[in-house]
């Protein structure tokens, strides 16, 4: 190989010139390298300072042009959920005599819920061997910044070692007000840790049926994904949602509704209970936003 090959790239340089080294660019960590690096950097650090600036006053010059809301405000219920007047779901249902006990804090805090109610309700209409004469209801409320993950019984019931076999969807109709609210409601079923006691059917493990909805800023949806959406609507004040969930059993709760039974057994339930919640309890979501009705307390 020629020595010529082997010398260093500045070498190589300064014979071609005729012995005279070339003018070198300014090392960066000599001071005049550094005045160099900030004169350079300098002009594009403050026109992206400036640029994130003015798109936040944007932002908040925007929002409130439009009337848009970036941080949404608490809705109270106007009654507690467990001030709900049962003389209302009279005369086909009534509460059972023994009612779940109250939730521990460790369970509240974990649920992280504005409200809960758990009610155990009686079908006086069926027999105690019915596998829907008892009905249990569980409604949550959260409202302000809601969590944004709200509590599905598929991971609830998944970590306590429920299986999720099957999932469908069904659908409600509520009269109010002269029309028909449609309600979608999600149809779970679940296979127990342990069946052992479950009456079993033949050669058939026994499935708990959950059905569940979310009530989310005046939208009835069944996924998480829908809640974010009704929630995070920019025109909206205030943020809200609850979620109502339903399981069905006989007297005992030694036999579990099947999914139709369930689905069959949801309709008549929610008529009776839907009205309730919605005159004494959830606020009048198209009054408060059409302005018919003035802004509750805070």
């Amino acid at each position: 190989m020629s020595e010529c090959m082997t010398k260093p790239p500045a070498l190589l340089d300064a014979s071609a010139a005729g012995g005279r080294p070339p003018a070198r660019a300014a090392d960066s960590s000599s001071p005049a390298g550094a005045r160099a690096a900030r004169s350079l950097a300098s002009p594009r650090y403050w026109v992206c300072l400036a640029i994130l600036l003015l798109t936040a006053a944007g932002m908040q010059g925007a929002a409130g042009w439009f009337k848009a809301y970036l941080h949404k405000e608490r809705l109270e219920l106007r009654r507690p959920l467990y001030q709900l007047d049962a003389t209302r779901l009279l005369p086909e249902y009534e509460p059972h005599p023994i009612q779940p006990a109250a939730l521990d804090e460790e369970t509240r805090a974990s649920l992280g819920a504005d409200d809960y109610l758990d009610l155990l309700l009686v079908d006086r209409r069926r027999p105690k061997t019915d596998p829907t004469h008892l009905a249990r209801v569980f409604v949550t409320y959260f409202t302000g910044q809601p969590d944004m993950v709200p509590h599905n019984p598929k991971e609830c019931l998944g970590a306590g070692g429920w299986r999720l076999k099957a999932e469908s969807q069904t659908e409600v109709q509520v009269p109010r007000g002269g029309w028909n609210v449609r309600i979608p409601v999600s149809v779970l079923q679940f296979e127990p840790p342990s069946p052992r006691n479950v009456i079993q059917t033949g050669s058939e493990v026994p499935r708990l049926s959950v059905l569940f909805f979310f009530y989310a800023n005046g939208r009835y949806v069944t996924t998480r994904a829908g809640v974010r959406s009704a929630v995070h609507h920019p025109w909206d004040r205030f943020a809200y949602y609850a979620k109502v969930e339903v399981s069905f059993s006989d007297e005992t709760r030694s036999r579990w509704a099947s999914a139709a039974e369930s689905t069959a057994a949801v309709g008549p339930l929610l008529q009776k209970l839907m009205p309730g919640l919605w005159e004494d309890h959830f606020q009048d979501w198209e009054a408060l936003k059409s302005g018919r009705a003035p802004l509750p307390a805070q």
